[in-house]
């Protein structure tokens, strides 16, 4: 079995500036919107990663061109011409890709079935799928359970009125927008309920105006979005990832230090950006720059009562913090937790327990008891990037703490443990 064994350490972080590679949420963005553009465009600091190998791998399939160039970290892209299409497309559990791509594939003519692992057929699209239906697509889950393999017959994107639930995932919502632009009517997407994830929606609405596309938006409930096409002078650079400055931020926090999260400021696109605003609430000083956030920590950390919906990648990154604060800590409305890469709720319960802290498992969050002792544990990883990004930070003050199948962090972040080690060392 493939483990890594994380090396504990008392050390204080001492001013390190981290560079980090580029976000997986603008790297698929931009990758699909480039894509529609009429001329190649390049991407800076693209992330190269599971998810857009899969994301980049369907867009070939398609017919565009898609260059990479790892050592430079950019990816040249060129527009499909032909609309003339069909395929069976693999993506893996790559949540983004799949529901970017039901939205998309719309905008072809011909057959298409998207198919994922075991984990992403148990990932739903009944809201999607509905909300594009009421459009005039003509998608069905190909076994009637509303999760992938997923059927698409595709005839262009005619548009109009349609409503989708919003409680369940921003992606969603994202997924019709980005793809709007080109049907033929336009579209108005009404949102019943609860908003999840609403700092997503606005990264979309933001990358979609950088090329050239507005998005009319009423208080996250109603949007319209005109017939148009994107543009782009021909470069595109993308932030960091603000999910993958958690773990660092989440290091400092605990050992005490000083950290410079690189490139992620105070005009992020990036929701996640502000988990640092959290680390302050438990006691850190931040410091906010136009191109860089800077947290300070001595290491003595109060338990808080925080609702993350805005945030939800963060919530394994806090759990594992919360375990060395003063007092519990209480994480609240996540509940969409339970479908992403893992149930992550059940799991961080899980494993958090197995280490020997107490836990409280809600519907839609967690109350973790910090205790005075740990003791060693194998973390299971689920096949979850972010459990083991995070629980590799509980190593840190716990003695053999062993993190299983860590080669999962290739789904958003492939040289995690090096860059982890480099910034231990």
């Amino acid at each position: 079995m493939d483990t890594y064994r994380v090396k504990t350490s008392d050390k204080p972080i001492k001013s390190k500036r981290v560079f980090l590679p580029g976000s997986k949420s603008i790297s698929n963005r931009a990758l699909l919107i480039a894509s529609l553009c009429e001329n190649k465009v390049e991407l800076s600091n693209f992330l190269f990663s599971d998810d857009t190998r899969y994301m980049s791998s369907a867009l070939r399939g398609l017919g565009a061109g898609i260059e990479m160039d790892k050592a430079n970290k950019t990816c040249v892209v060129t527009p499909s011409r032909s609309r003339q299409n069909g395929g069976d497309f693999f993506l893996g559990n790559a949540g983004t890709a799949m529901r970017f791509l039901v939205s998309y594939l719309n905008l072809y003519n011909g057959v298409f079935r998207l198919d994922g692992d075991e984990r992403m057929r148990q990932r739903p699209l009944t809201d999607l799928i509905d909300a594009l239906n009421a459009v005039g697509c003509d998608i069905k889950s190909e076994y009637g359970n509303g999760c992938p393999p997923v059927i698409i017959k595709a005839d262009g994107f005619k548009g109009g009125d349609c409503w989708i639930v919003g409680k369940n995932s921003s992606q969603y919502i994202s997924s019709i927008l980005m793809s709007a632009p080109y049907s033929r009517d336009g579209v108005n997407l009404s949102v019943t309920g609860e908003t999840a994830s609403i700092p997503y929606i606005e990264m979309t609405i933001n990358i979609m105006w950088d090329f050239g596309v507005g998005v009319l938006n009423e208080d996250y409930r109603w949007f319209a979005v005109k017939p148009s096409w994107y543009k782009c002078s021909g470069g595109y650079a993308i932030e960091p990832d603000a999910s993958s400055a958690s773990y660092f931020l989440g290091i400092t926090a605990i050992l005490s230090g000083e950290v410079e999260i690189a490139g992620l400021g105070k005009n992020s696109v990036q929701g996640d950006t502000f988990f640092a605003d959290v680390l302050m609430k438990m006691g850190c000083e931040v410091e906010w720059k136009d191109h860089s956030v800077i947290l300070r920590s001595d290491g003595k950390l109060h338990g808080v009562d925080v609702d993350l919906n805005r945030m939800p990648d963060t919530v394994p990154t806090l759990a594992v913090v919360a375990m060395f604060a003063d007092s519990p800590t209480v994480i609240r409305n996540v509940a969409n937790l339970r479908i992403k890469e893992c149930d992550r709720i059940s799991a961080l319960n899980s494993e958090l327990t197995k280490l020997g802290a107490g836990v409280e498992e809600y519907p839609d969050g967690l109350k973790i008891y910090p205790k005075p002792a740990y003791k060693p544990a194998l973390i299971n990883t689920y096949n979850d990037h972010r459990m083991a990004m995070a629980f590799a930070m509980a190593g840190l003050l716990i003695d053999r703490v062993v993190i299983e199948n860590p080669s999962c962090v290739s789904k958003s972040f492939p040289d995690f443990f090096s860059v982890f080690e480099d910034f231990m060392g």
